[in-house]
């Protein structure tokens, strides 16, 4: 899946899509139905594993603390991810807060009627696994980003990651289908704000993205791809 140190990140299938259609309705019957407007906390670290969510609609930002204690980003979540698995399987506590990036709906599971579907389902139990150990890799990469020094190349790998996980195709190229302020990107990456916007200047000027106050389109894809694996614009 694009995990090595040298190679453009994908984005997995979300969960729900990874089922079976009876596994898939099934989950979908189960839990309640909630909202969250931009901003609000689904989750937050520190707080006890007692459900899982389903999101339905809309988008997340799933964020932990880097060693200095600067907020990180470490992945954006998308309609039909699982979130609170982790703190549900292992009986602890949440790692990272789950934070809606505009308004979302998402089914809320408790933990026992979660364990009950996944021990009645060893299917949807290895698709869980597979998303766990997949959010330790990302996360340790977010914590310990050491690879691709240069910041153009770093910023081009994220709005890389981003098309494949919110892209909108559009006459212009891929607009990013979430409001991401350049903090926000920032703190995806990880990386300091001015650079940043020093890194969108140059992609900028070499007509490979265009961007507004929180709007960024990726205009030449390939060129963006060609960057992130060599570095250069």
């Amino acid at each position: 899946m694009g995990l090595g140190p040298e190679a453009a990140e994908e984005r997995e299938r979300p969960f729900l899509e990874r089922l079976d259609e009876p596994v898939r309705a099934r989950l979908l019957e189960m839990g309640t139905p909630q909202t969250y407007e931009s901003r609000q906390a689904l989750m937050r670290a520190g707080e006890p594993g007692d459900f899982v969510m389903l999101l339905r609609h809309g988008y997340v930002k799933v964020t932990s603390a880097d060693r200095m204690g600067a907020t990180v980003i470490l992945d954006v979540g998308v309609p039909g991810d699982l979130h609170g698995e982790i703190a549900v399987i292992a009986g602890g506590i949440r790692m990272a807060d789950v934070v809606a990036i505009e308004e979302v709906h998402v089914r809320r599971i408790a933990a026992s009627e979660f364990n009950r579907f996944l021990l009645d389902h060893p299917a949807a139990m290895r698709e869980v696994l597979v998303s766990v150990a997949r959010r330790f890799v990302l996360a340790q990469r977010q914590r310990t980003q050491s690879w691709k020094p240069q910041a153009v190349a770093r910023v081009a790998t994220r709005l890389d990651y981003l098309v494949d996980v919110c892209g909108i195709r559009t006459p212009a190229g891929w607009r990013i289908g979430i409001p991401l302020s350049q903090d926000e990107l920032a703190q995806f990456i990880p990386m300091g704000r001015t650079m940043v916007a020093q890194a969108l200047d140059k992609l900028r000027k070499a007509g490979v993205v265009a961007s507004s106050r929180r709007a960024i389109t990726v205009v030449d894809r390939e060129a963006l791809r060609v960057i992130t694996e060599k570095g250069v614009t």
